[in-house]
């Protein structure tokens, strides 16, 4: 029987399979794929935890496939920046971080036969649920999964899908204070770093893994983000330091630096929710309406998102929105639209409107939007294409191509947003319905908005 760690709330705690532990096994496994970092990762140190009172090394995975959808450079590069250093930090802590180019729940069973324990940490999407799954029916040893990535464990906070922010924001607040537990570094008792696993993939420099990966190589890196935690502790000092004060007031301005930049690491697990709450905790009080604002955001709203995908199979699908939005929008199917745009003239930015085109260039050479003009920019596919469905799809196709923090419940929660999701109907309109619309005066009448117009034009 194994001990729960001391340092984590038990409703973090899930477990999958429970057979007798293989004490043949020559190691602890986790198979590290949600939470990719090497400091403030429940799953990690959990893992590490029964490692030692098994008295076993522990090994950590992480596999690598260019078959997943949408596998381009500038993903990978951002990826694989962040696990180099992970792997490095971990080997300083006696740690052997493992790298096989496989499918990844297929490297993950062929590990777990010569295991003690599999540990996963929690993922949120159809994918990453469908590979735990399958994990799980392969594997002949006690499996535990260990929730990091939010705040509140999802379960915990609702056993049902939410409709808006406003009915799970008291249950999120209810456990927030709870569930911001420390997560400290152990030391490994027994090293790993000797274990001998000869389908290892290593490769001397990121380039050389990159060069060899069947990839996407038309997207390119950007150079405004490099992956990495260290990266993410850097710019969360940064927003602390010289942009919370501004939080409130700004954020919704594209054309100011008021927003903490961390959706990429987020993303990729390159830094914790609860990590940064903690941080924020240290330079101001719960009550100060710029921690409210970021509390909204960073808690409230993503944690939502990640209800939406855990409790609705369609989250990214035009079918997943509520049935009010979609019978508001197909009424109006036949309204005059003044013009409709192909995929490539939108992907490239060649419509006849500068601030969605200044949204789409951020979206290129950034790898992200700004989240205010993010919603301007996906509303306004409904005006250009004949079916909200299929504005529904380009939304998705753009924002899973080139934003660093897309392919995530936060992107699918938001594009749903914009088609009605999580909001209320408004007074009945052409094309869009009762669903809520953004103009080109609500951007410009934000004070440093010609700025952003100028740096993406």
């Amino acid at each position: 029987m194994l001990s729960l760690p001391t340092f984590l709330r038990r409703e973090r705690i899930h477990l999958l399979k429970k057979t007798p532990l293989k004490e043949e096994g020559r190691y602890v496994l986790y198979f590290m794929e949600a939470s990719q970092r090497a400091t403030f990762n429940h799953a990690l140190e959990s893992a590490l935890f029964w490692a030692n009172e098994l008295k076993k090394p522990l090994l950590v995975y992480f596999g690598l496939t260019d078959r997943y959808r949408y596998s381009n450079l500038r993903y990978y590069t951002f990826m694989l920046e962040g696990i180099l250093k992970v792997k490095k930090k971990l080997r300083e802590r006696g740690i052997r971080l493992v790298i096989l180019k496989e499918d990844p729940p297929e490297g993950a069973i062929k590990l777990a036969r010569e295991a003690s324990l599999l540990v996963l940490d929690r993922g949120y999407l159809r994918h990453q649920r469908v590979w735990r799954k399958k994990v799980l029916e392969a594997v002949d040893i006690p499996v535990i999964e260990v929730e990091g990535e939010v705040v509140v464990p999802v379960e915990t906070a609702s056993n049902k899908a939410e409709p808006y922010a406003r009915t799970l924001r008291p249950k999120l607040m209810k456990y927030l204070f709870y569930f911001l537990e420390e997560v400290p570094l152990l030391e490994p008792k027994v090293s790993s770093l000797e274990l001998e696993i000869p389908q290892a993939w290593e490769e001397a420099t990121l380039a050389n893994y990159l060069e060899k990966l069947q990839i996407d190589k038309s997207v390119p890196p950007v150079s405004y983000f490099q992956g990495g935690e260290d990266e993410a502790q850097r710019r969360l000092q940064i927003f602390l330091q010289e942009r919370l004060p501004y939080y409130a007031s700004m954020r919704s301005d594209p054309g100011f630096q008021a927003t903490t930049e961390l959706s990429p690491y987020l993303r990729y697990g390159q830094i914790s929710p609860v990590q940064i709450l903690r941080e924020l905790f240290k330079v101001a009080p719960f009550e100060d309406a710029n921690v409210q604002s970021l509390v909204n955001e960073l808690i409230v709203w993503r944690e939502l998102a990640r209800n939406y995908a855990w409790y609705n199979p369609l989250y990214n699908q035009y079918e997943g929105l509520p049935a009010w939005a979609r019978e508001t929008l197909e009424r109006h199917l036949t309204d005059r639209r003044e013009i409709l745009y192909e995929l490539a003239d939108l992907e490239n930015a060649s419509t006849l409107d500068p601030y969605w085109n200044a949204a789409q260039r951020e979206l290129l050479t950034k790898g992200t939007i700004h989240n205010y003009i993010r919603m301007y920019w996906c509303k306004k596919l409904l005006e250009w294409t004949p079916h909200p469905k299929i504005a529904f799809d380009y939304a998705c196709y753009l924002n899973d191509k080139y934003a660093l923090d897309g392919r995530d419940p936060n992107g699918y929660a938001g594009i749903s947003w914009c088609f009605g999701a999580f909001d209320r109907p408004f007074p009945e309109r052409a094309i869009y319905g009762r669903i809520r619309k953004m103009t080109p005066h609500s951007l410009l009448s934000k004070k440093h908005f010609q700025n952003y117009l100028k740096k993406y034009s």
